[in-house]
């Protein structure tokens, strides 16, 4: 009997040793998950903030500017800003390219708000793409967003003033194939490239309709010859003549930089 309590209590003693270290083993297993989870979030956020820090070296886009982006940044911001609506600039060229698509830029009227914007002279409001601003006041009257999400009714800016307009020449040389791009000589050494492109801008009062700005702006640049048919306008815009690459690029250059310079006539001239 005593040698059965003998093991009974021995064994009892195992058995209180063997779940207290089970029981240690398992706090510190515990303990040493939770320190390295705590490890590896002041790792992360170390991380994130040296990416943060470091973001130029990341990002690979560059401002679409044009000489002409340089006036309007140099404009002192005006306190008192009319609301301006922008419609459509439109292409009025008539020019095709051959597969059936237009040549001359579809994105002169956000062209047309980036450079209002950049003058920090008016509150723009974007009335081609209303569609979209009036979807999300319709999900909201309409009572199918939850809650009180979504937009305030009845809050809607309305315009000062409306600019609308039209890109209205392209010039084409058709001894060039259709280019819109001519090749002229000078001396009869150097060759040459210029493309040429217009645009009417107008302002308009949106309580009398009456049109109190109208402006016809034409720009053309010049390429240098750096290849066969190829040439170089402002920079790294090529044009390639025979294939017609790049030849868009060079006509988008000209329109941006047209509409930045009406939005500066704008202003200079104090028309709004």
């Amino acid at each position: 009997m005593g040698k059965l309590k003998n093991k009974f209590i021995i064994s009892f003693f195992i058995i209180f040793f063997l779940a207290g270290t089970l029981l240690i083993i398992s706090s510190a297993a515990v303990l040493g998950s939770e320190h390295g989870e705590d490890l590896a979030a002041e790792k992360s956020e170390k991380l994130m903030k040296e990416i943060l820090a470091d973001y130029q070296s990341i990002l690979s886009s560059t401002p679409n500017v044009t000489p002409a982006t340089q006036l309007l940044a140099a404009l002192p911001e005006r306190e008192d800003k009319p609301a301006v609506a922008v419609y459509s600039i439109a292409d009025r060229t008539g020019q095709i390219k051959e597969e059936g698509s237009a040549v001359v830029t579809q994105g002169a009227t956000d062209m047309m708000i980036t450079a209002l914007k950049r003058s920090r002279q008016f509150k723009v409001l974007d009335r081609v793409n209303f569609g979209d601003f009036m979807n999300e006041q319709n999900l909201k009257t309409n009572e199918r967003l939850a809650g009180d999400e979504g937009p305030g009714i009845g809050q809607m800016i309305g315009a000062d003033y409306i600019i609308q307009g039209a890109i209205t020449e392209y010039q084409v040389d058709r001894n060039t194939g259709g280019l819109g791009l001519n090749i002229g000589g000078l001396g009869g050494i150097k060759e040459y490239a210029v493309a040429t492109t217009a645009v009417d801008i107008r302002v308009l009062d949106s309580t009398t309709g009456e049109v109190v700005w109208s402006e016809s702006l034409k720009g053309k640049i010049e390429g240098e010859r750096v290849g066969v048919q190829a040439f170089s306008f402002m920079g790294n815009n090529i044009v390639e003549f025979e294939t017609g690459r790049g030849k868009q690029e060079v006509i988008n250059l000209i329109i941006r930089t047209l509409l930045e310079e009406a939005v500066f006539k704008i202003y200079q001239q104090g028309v709004i």
